[in-house]
Protein backbone atom coordinates (compact mmCIF):
# COMPACT_ATOMS: atom_id res chain seq x y z
CA UNK A 1 0.00 0.00 0.00
CA UNK A 2 1.56 3.42 -0.91
CA UNK A 3 2.43 5.65 1.58
CA UNK A 4 0.35 8.52 1.52
CA UNK A 5 -2.93 6.44 1.44
CA UNK A 6 -1.48 4.52 4.67
CA UNK A 7 -0.85 7.50 6.86
CA UNK A 8 -4.64 8.68 5.98
CA UNK A 9 -5.61 5.26 7.74
CA UNK A 10 -6.14 5.16 11.41
CA UNK A 11 -4.64 3.22 14.36
CA UNK A 12 -6.90 0.30 13.63
CA UNK A 13 -5.49 -0.23 9.94
CA UNK A 14 -2.51 0.18 11.43
CA UNK A 15 -2.65 -2.34 13.78
CA UNK A 16 -3.92 -4.47 11.34
CA UNK A 17 -1.01 -3.95 8.91
CA UNK A 18 1.36 -4.99 11.99
CA UNK A 19 -0.49 -7.79 13.03
CA UNK A 20 0.57 -9.15 9.50
CA UNK A 21 3.77 -8.43 9.25
CA UNK A 22 4.69 -9.57 12.80
CA UNK A 23 3.40 -12.56 11.43
CA UNK A 24 6.45 -12.64 8.43
CA UNK A 25 8.33 -11.82 11.08
CA UNK A 26 7.66 -11.97 14.70
CA UNK A 27 11.18 -9.63 16.00
CA UNK A 28 10.48 -6.82 13.71
CA UNK A 29 11.60 -3.58 15.26
CA UNK A 30 9.61 -0.69 15.13
CA UNK A 31 11.97 0.58 12.01
CA UNK A 32 11.08 -2.54 10.32
CA UNK A 33 7.22 -2.38 10.74
CA UNK A 34 7.03 0.83 9.79
CA UNK A 35 8.98 -0.13 6.91
CA UNK A 36 7.05 -2.97 6.00
CA UNK A 37 3.88 -0.77 6.56
CA UNK A 38 4.57 2.41 4.85
CA UNK A 39 4.29 5.04 7.33
CA UNK A 40 6.77 6.85 9.02
CA UNK A 41 8.53 5.48 12.23
CA UNK A 42 6.78 8.23 13.91
CA UNK A 43 3.22 7.43 12.96
CA UNK A 44 3.66 4.07 14.86
CA UNK A 45 5.00 6.00 17.92
CA UNK A 46 2.58 9.02 18.00
CA UNK A 47 -0.53 5.92 17.81
CA UNK A 48 1.53 3.53 20.03
CA UNK A 49 4.28 4.98 22.12
CA UNK A 50 6.42 1.88 21.85
CA UNK A 51 6.57 -1.45 20.29
CA UNK A 52 5.59 -3.00 23.43
CA UNK A 53 2.25 -1.03 23.18
CA UNK A 54 1.91 -1.72 19.41
CA UNK A 55 2.97 -5.84 19.47
CA UNK A 56 -0.19 -5.83 22.28
CA UNK A 57 -2.37 -4.22 19.85
CA UNK A 58 -1.96 -6.36 17.63
CA UNK A 59 -2.25 -9.48 20.00
CA UNK A 60 -5.56 -8.33 21.39
CA UNK A 61 -6.90 -7.90 17.29
CA UNK A 62 -5.43 -11.83 16.95
CA UNK A 63 -7.43 -12.67 20.29
CA UNK A 64 -10.42 -11.00 18.74
CA UNK A 65 -10.35 -12.37 15.42
CA UNK A 66 -9.94 -15.91 17.20
CA UNK A 67 -13.15 -15.50 18.58
CA UNK A 68 -15.36 -13.83 15.80
CA UNK A 69 -14.22 -17.00 13.42
CA UNK A 70 -15.04 -19.18 16.05
CA UNK A 71 -18.84 -17.38 16.25
CA UNK A 72 -19.11 -17.19 12.63
CA UNK A 73 -18.81 -21.13 12.29
CA UNK A 74 -21.93 -20.93 14.05
CA UNK A 75 -21.10 -23.69 17.29
CA UNK A 76 -24.94 -23.45 18.35
CA UNK A 77 -26.25 -25.00 15.03
CA UNK A 78 -26.25 -28.91 13.76
CA UNK A 79 -24.26 -31.22 15.97
CA UNK A 80 -21.56 -30.59 18.32
CA UNK A 81 -19.33 -32.60 16.13
CA UNK A 82 -20.35 -30.78 13.26
CA UNK A 83 -19.91 -27.37 15.01
CA UNK A 84 -16.56 -28.11 15.65
CA UNK A 85 -15.45 -29.15 11.93
CA UNK A 86 -16.67 -25.73 11.14
CA UNK A 87 -14.75 -23.73 14.02
CA UNK A 88 -11.77 -24.97 12.39
CA UNK A 89 -12.36 -24.44 8.77
CA UNK A 90 -13.27 -20.46 10.23
CA UNK A 91 -9.96 -20.71 12.07
CA UNK A 92 -8.09 -21.52 8.94
CA UNK A 93 -8.93 -18.64 7.17
CA UNK A 94 -6.94 -16.75 9.22
CA UNK A 95 -3.35 -17.68 9.18
CA UNK A 96 -1.64 -14.92 10.37
CA UNK A 97 -3.64 -15.16 13.84
CA UNK A 98 -2.89 -18.82 13.95
CA UNK A 99 1.06 -18.13 13.00
CA UNK A 100 1.52 -15.55 16.12
CA UNK A 101 -0.57 -17.99 18.03
CA UNK A 102 1.08 -21.22 17.71
CA UNK A 103 4.63 -19.68 17.49
CA UNK A 104 7.57 -21.20 19.83
CA UNK A 105 7.09 -17.91 21.59
CA UNK A 106 3.47 -16.64 20.99
CA UNK A 107 2.48 -13.03 20.50
CA UNK A 108 -0.97 -14.12 21.13
CA UNK A 109 -1.61 -15.26 24.37
CA UNK A 110 -4.30 -16.18 27.15
CA UNK A 111 -3.69 -12.50 28.17
CA UNK A 112 -3.91 -10.87 24.87
CA UNK A 113 -7.71 -12.82 24.62
CA UNK A 114 -8.66 -12.02 28.73
CA UNK A 115 -7.47 -8.48 27.60
CA UNK A 116 -9.40 -8.54 24.21
CA UNK A 117 -12.35 -9.87 26.02
CA UNK A 118 -11.97 -7.34 28.61
CA UNK A 119 -12.32 -4.63 25.99
CA UNK A 120 -15.09 -5.34 24.15
CA UNK A 121 -17.30 -6.09 27.48
CA UNK A 122 -16.18 -1.96 28.11
CA UNK A 123 -17.24 -1.28 24.45
CA UNK A 124 -20.34 -2.77 24.22
CA UNK A 125 -21.03 -0.60 27.77
CA UNK A 126 -23.06 -3.49 29.67
CA UNK A 127 -25.36 -1.99 31.57
CA UNK A 128 -26.55 -2.45 34.95
CA UNK A 129 -29.03 -4.68 36.52
CA UNK A 130 -30.27 -7.72 35.23
CA UNK A 131 -28.87 -7.08 31.80
CA UNK A 132 -25.30 -6.76 33.06
CA UNK A 133 -26.13 -10.29 34.70
CA UNK A 134 -27.33 -11.83 31.82
CA UNK A 135 -24.69 -11.09 29.50
CA UNK A 136 -22.15 -11.67 31.98
CA UNK A 137 -22.77 -15.02 32.14
CA UNK A 138 -22.83 -15.35 28.35
CA UNK A 139 -19.69 -13.88 28.58
CA UNK A 140 -18.35 -16.43 30.60
CA UNK A 141 -20.16 -19.07 28.72
CA UNK A 142 -17.59 -18.01 25.81
CA UNK A 143 -14.44 -18.05 27.22
CA UNK A 144 -13.87 -21.35 25.99
CA UNK A 145 -16.53 -22.07 23.52
CA UNK A 146 -14.52 -25.11 22.37
CA UNK A 147 -15.93 -26.63 25.79
CA UNK A 148 -19.42 -25.68 25.48
CA UNK A 149 -19.16 -27.37 21.97
CA UNK A 150 -18.11 -30.21 22.93
CA UNK A 151 -20.17 -30.51 26.21
CA UNK A 152 -23.44 -29.92 23.70
CA UNK A 153 -21.84 -32.28 21.23
CA UNK A 154 -21.70 -35.34 23.95
CA UNK A 155 -24.68 -34.65 24.93
CA UNK A 156 -26.90 -34.60 21.19
CA UNK A 157 -24.54 -37.98 21.01
CA UNK A 158 -22.50 -36.74 18.24
CA UNK A 159 -19.30 -36.69 20.46
CA UNK A 160 -17.68 -39.54 22.66
CA UNK A 161 -18.97 -38.92 26.01
CA UNK A 162 -15.71 -40.93 27.28
CA UNK A 163 -13.56 -38.33 26.31
CA UNK A 164 -13.07 -35.70 29.24
CA UNK A 165 -14.36 -32.11 28.03
CA UNK A 166 -10.89 -30.36 28.76
CA UNK A 167 -9.01 -33.26 27.15
CA UNK A 168 -10.81 -32.57 23.80
CA UNK A 169 -10.93 -28.89 23.86
CA UNK A 170 -6.92 -28.89 24.26
CA UNK A 171 -6.94 -31.75 21.57
CA UNK A 172 -8.80 -29.68 19.37
CA UNK A 173 -7.20 -26.36 19.71
CA UNK A 174 -3.74 -28.49 19.16
CA UNK A 175 -4.90 -29.97 16.31
CA UNK A 176 -5.58 -26.53 14.95
CA UNK A 177 -2.28 -25.62 15.86
CA UNK A 178 -0.68 -28.81 14.39
CA UNK A 179 -2.34 -28.43 11.07
CA UNK A 180 -1.92 -25.01 10.36
CA UNK A 181 2.01 -25.16 11.47
CA UNK A 182 1.88 -28.17 8.68
CA UNK A 183 0.24 -25.65 5.81
CA UNK A 184 3.15 -23.08 6.73
CA UNK A 185 6.03 -25.74 5.94
CA UNK A 186 4.73 -26.48 2.91
CA UNK A 187 3.60 -23.01 1.88
CA UNK A 188 0.57 -21.17 3.62
CA UNK A 189 -0.13 -19.73 0.26
CA UNK A 190 -0.43 -22.42 -1.84
CA UNK A 191 -4.46 -22.98 -1.37
CA UNK A 192 -3.90 -26.45 -2.53
CA UNK A 193 -1.40 -27.69 0.32
CA UNK A 194 -4.05 -25.10 2.65
CA UNK A 195 -6.95 -27.27 1.98
CA UNK A 196 -5.58 -30.87 2.50
CA UNK A 197 -3.90 -29.62 5.95
CA UNK A 198 -7.67 -28.31 6.94
CA UNK A 199 -8.93 -31.73 5.56
CA UNK A 200 -6.54 -33.77 7.53
CA UNK A 201 -7.11 -31.28 11.06
CA UNK A 202 -11.09 -32.40 10.53
CA UNK A 203 -10.22 -35.61 9.80
CA UNK A 204 -8.12 -35.93 12.77
CA UNK A 205 -10.82 -34.08 14.71
CA UNK A 206 -13.76 -36.63 14.05
CA UNK A 207 -11.88 -39.58 14.09
CA UNK A 208 -10.45 -38.98 17.55
CA UNK A 209 -13.88 -37.32 18.98
CA UNK A 210 -17.11 -38.44 16.76
CA UNK A 211 -18.82 -41.16 18.36
CA UNK A 212 -19.49 -44.61 16.92
CA UNK A 213 -22.65 -44.02 14.42
CA UNK A 214 -22.27 -40.40 14.75
CA UNK A 215 -23.87 -38.37 11.90
CA UNK A 216 -22.35 -34.95 11.45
Amino acid sequence: MPVQGMRRLGREALVSEALTHLAANPQASMIELSQSIGVGRTTLYRHFGDREALVGAAARLGARRFGEAVMKARPGEGTGLAALERICAELFTLPDVLTLLFADNPIITDESFAEAAAESRADAGVAAGAESSTRAESADAEDDPLEAVIARGQADGSIDEGVPIGWAAAFVYLTIGSGHLYSVSVGVDDPTARAQSLELTIRAVRKTLASSGAER
